[in-house]
């Protein structure tokens, strides 16, 4: 069963980029008291995205390839997706002589970002990034190393890194170093590659995985624990050891829904083209968004202009954060994304399947 566009799941990314601006941009107040933490819970949706996406499209290239070239392919891939927007950024903010960047270059053009930050060093969005490359390096030998069987792969990370984070509680290592890591986000990947796993052998049976009213009760039930947890216990051992756990059921049952396309709030929401867009440039957003602020606190501009309103500077963030990511877009990124299916694929939707007898053409899933 080929993989189509699903518009709930951009719609989903517009969400998790929308909650991190809040984070980002809302100011002491919202970051106090927005229940759980509006920024963590973006991230979190991302990684649960991410391991589902990756997981069911590597699953489904395993089927119709040999190994060794499906992975060398995987691993090209998310280079042309990834790499080229990050590593303009990091070279515009080299230049321009951005302390965070410029001191500490050679960390974040080695993806160990999270590492700077969980070793003292300064904290950028760079460090999800991080985490998430060493999760692609990571999943297609777990997969193979399972014979295959991702979700054996999601179990696995789930009870890994639950095991790790109570294990964190006896030893002097620091809890907040320890989220930074990858082992800090073993639980909510594993969720994203467990759904991805059960999504693609529903696709086998011809059918999408469904998220039943069970799911939905047991998700709402972990989101409305941890928003009453965030505001008796705050960031303590509580949050420590359930959050992951209880935010990837509510995201992975939230995804299950976007991907199966069922009515309803999300695909209301999902439904402007607006919103659509906005997830498809979230990575763009979410490379470049917070750096933007810091143009008013630069000399030329203080110099030139005085102190700006704090009204006129959220505009022209705003403005920035959209227009600057979309350049990028239209720029770069969609044509080497196109590239890629020329060079990697095949085709736009073509693959080459091996059998006994003959190479077959066959639909493809689409590239996360």
């Amino acid at each position: 069963m080929a993989q189509g566009y699903r518009p709930q799941l951009d719609g989903l990314r517009a969400i998790a980029i929308g909650l991190v601006g809040v984070e980002h941009f809302g100011g002491p107040w919202v970051r106090t008291h927005f229940p759980i933490g509006a920024g963590a819970l973006g991230v979190q949706l991302f990684f649960v995205l991410s391991g589902f996406l990756i997981t069911r499209n590597l699953l489904f290239r395993l089927e119709q390839a040999p190994a060794g070239e499906v992975i060398r392919r995987f691993y090209l891939g998310r280079a042309v997706r990834l790499m080229p927007a990050y590593y303009l950024t990091l070279l515009v903010l080299f230049v321009l002589g951005v302390p965070e960047v410029h001191d500490f270059i050679v960390w974040h053009l080695t993806y160990t970002s999270n590492y700077l930050a969980a070793t003292g060093g300064p904290l950028l969005v760079f460090w999800s990034l991080a985490v998430e490359e060493q999760f692609y390096l990571l999943l297609p030998m777990l997969v193979l190393l399972s014979g295959r069987h991702a979700v054996r792969v999601g179990v696995f990370l789930i009870g890994t890194g639950f095991l790790l984070r109570t294990l964190v509680l006896a030893t002097p290592i620091d809890r907040f170093a320890f989220e930074l890591s990858i082992f800090g986000k073993f639980e909510i990947l594993g969720f994203g590659v467990l759904i991805g796993a059960l999504s693609y052998a529903a696709s086998r049976e011809g059918r999408r995985l469904r998220a039943g009213l069970g799911w939905w009760w047991v998700g709402l039930a972990c989101l409305a624990f941890q928003c009453v947890a965030w505001y008796l216990a705050g960031d303590g051992i509580l949050r420590h050891l359930t959050f992951n756990l209880t935010v990837g059921i509510f995201f992975a049952w939230l995804v299950v829904v976007a991907d199966a396309g069922l009515p309803g709030l999300l695909a209301w929401f999902s439904g402007f083209a607006f919103v659509r867009f906005i997830g498809k440039i979230s990575y763009g957003i979410y490379l470049t968004h917070a750096f933007f602020p810091r143009i008013f606190e630069s000399s030329a501009v203080i110099e030139r202009m005085g102190s700006v309103p704090v009204w006129a500077q959220g505009i022209c963030v705003l403005v920035l954060s959209v227009a600057v990511p979309a350049t990028s877009w239209y720029l770069m990124e969609s044509p080497l994304l196109k590239l890629k299916e020329r060079l990697l694929d095949g085709g736009p939707a073509l693959v080459r399947v091996r059998s006994k007898d003959k190479a077959l053409k066959v639909p493809a899933a689409p590239a996360p």
